[in-house]
């Protein structure tokens, strides 16, 4: 069983079963742990998924979901790269009214029945345990370090709609991390970093994934007796993950291919074949670009022989400045953005993670440039590619990251007419009960852009509500909050016509 002893204490809290759910652009994984009350936790990696029978230990499956003409998810993760389910799939488009929610959550809805079948089977009592503790379940759901409270509403509504959690407790269930967040626990008890870090020590994690890669900076707060963890910057995300290496792949292989004068037939079947075994085999294997070793891309059956391109049995051969040129433009763009997260800061460890962070040429390049700067690469022995999903159980039982609010949140109060202030000029003013003039659309600040916070963090501000008639006992009312983008803190959330500005 795929299982990890983490460094947690003895859970001393009421018994209950938490799932970790990474779904990302490409590759998609879970992992769960259950919460014995007197018992040391241990986090489970979801593995056996249907279709990677042949890799039963694989614990990351492809983000995918195939519908058919009636609008039923049929066919999910590797199961939907079937050949017969591919040849389906492009005859037949995704049908017009399914809507990304119904994807999300039919997603999520799989991923968390094979979790429970996976539970059942593979813990003592399993059934009646997942039973006794189903109604108190908690799914803490990894999201891009971008993604704020709309983004958030949303993966929550899915989750709900599966029927695992109900509307009425989904805001305690259904919890949320960053990628970043939870790779930063999954690398620090699985690598000697954790001894190094001391109150102070600033240390970065660049997540490469399938699509985005993230780089967020953080500081020590504390070590002991858990260890706290605080943003220094907001975090950093680039669309310059490992599929943009498979484009470069892809459009090199079309122009060789075309110029072999092939049938257009040819070339589209040659370029598919081509790209899934270069991203199975050369992609990972690659490392440098000074050797003399040659790629061999299977393409087509192995008769297929052809000297203009240097292919033969069916493998084209490509060296390796040719490989390297397929990785060049994400490196940069990678390389650019850790370089302005950790400018100005002596940041002396950079954890690289994520699908992409296991490439080999990807590892050699990070040394190459920051190792010579003083910072140390730290590297696992376990594939970083599942650190999301057991990070996320990490961070959930730890609970001890301060993160930076990615937005302004404030609401519209009035403030007292002041007639020879500039900034009260053209407002319309309405007298109060009191019979002051006052000026509504005024941004009251609750938190601002960028700054720390603890998680559970409790915000209280004094306000007054003056009524029209005398009231000694408040009825019910609700206020709106609003969030703000801008790093700067407005005067004022509506102009001058009462039009919305925030």
């Amino acid at each position: 069983m795929a299982s990890i002893r983490a460094p947690f204490q003895e859970w001393t809290g009421e018994s209950k079963i938490m799932v970790g759910v990474d779904i990302g652009t490409t590759q998609s994984g879970v992992a769960f742990v259950f919460l014995e009350r007197g018992c040391k936790p241990t986090i489970h990696r979801v593995i056996r998924w249907p279709g990677l029978e042949v890799d039963r230990a694989a614990a990351k499956i492809p983000t995918l979901v195939w519908y058919d003409n009636n609008k039923k998810a049929v066919s999910f993760g590797a199961e939907a790269l079937q050949p017969q389910v591919e040849e389906q799939a492009e005859d037949n488009a995704l049908p017009f009214g399914v809507s990304l929610r119904q994807i999300y959550s039919d997603y999520v809805g799989y991923l968390l029945k094979h979790t429970q079948a996976y539970f059942e089977d593979r813990i003592i009592d399993g059934r009646k345990t997942w039973d006794c503790y189903k109604p108190t379940l908690e799914v803490v759901m990894a999201h891009p370090p971008g993604w704020g409270i709309r983004e958030r509403f949303f993966l929550r509504t899915a989750v709900v709609d599966t029927g695992f959690v109900n509307h009425y407790n989904a805001s305690r269930r259904v919890k949320f991390v960053t990628e970043a967040e939870a790779s930063a626990h999954f690398c620090i008890w699985h690598s000697n970093l954790g001894s190094q870090l001391q109150p102070g020590t600033n240390f970065a994690v660049c997540d490469a994934g399938g699509s985005t890669v993230d780089t967020t900076l953080y500081s020590v707060v504390s070590t002991s007796p858990l260890l706290r963890l605080q943003e220094q910057r907001p975090s950093a995300c680039i669309q310059a993950g490992a599929i943009f290496v498979d484009f470069e792949a892809e459009k090199y292989l079309r122009k060789t291919l075309a110029s072999a004068e092939l049938s257009p037939y040819d070339i589209g079947e040659y370029t598919n074949a081509g790209v899934k075994d270069f991203e199975s085999v050369a992609k990972r294997l690659f490392r440098d670009p000074n050797e003399t070793t040659r790629y061999s891309i299977i393409i087509a059956h192995a008769s297929f022989t052809n000297a203009s391109i240097n292919t033969c049995c069916g493998g084209m051969s490509l060296s390796g400045a040719v490989i390297k040129s397929f990785f060049d433009g994400c490196t940069t763009q990678i390389m650019h953005s850790v370089d302005q997260q950790i400018e100005g800061l002596v940041v002396p460890h950079i954890l690289l993670v994520g699908g992409f962070g296991d490439s080999e040429y990807l590892k050699s390049e990070f040394k190459k440039r920051y190792e010579s700067q003083g910072c140390q690469i730290t590297l696992i022995n376990d594939s970083t590619s599942k650190a999301v999903a057991d990070g996320a159980i990490m961070w959930a039982v730890a609970n001890t990251v301060f993160s930076c609010a990615r937005f302004s949140y404030g609401m519209q109060t009035s403030i007292r007419f002041d007639p020879p202030s500039p900034d009260h000029q053209g407002r319309h003013v309405i007298i109060d009960p009191s019979g002051y003039g006052i000026i509504p659309g005024r941004w009251f600040q609750l938190i601002a852009k960028g700054v720390p916070l603890e998680m559970d963090s409790v915000i209280r501000q004094s306000f007054s509500l003056t009524y029209t008639t005398p009231n000694s006992r408040p009825g019910n009312f609700t206020l709106d909050l609003f969030s703000y983008s801008g790093s700067d803190e407005p005067m004022w959330m509506r102009d001058e016509q009462g039009t919305l500005l925030i």
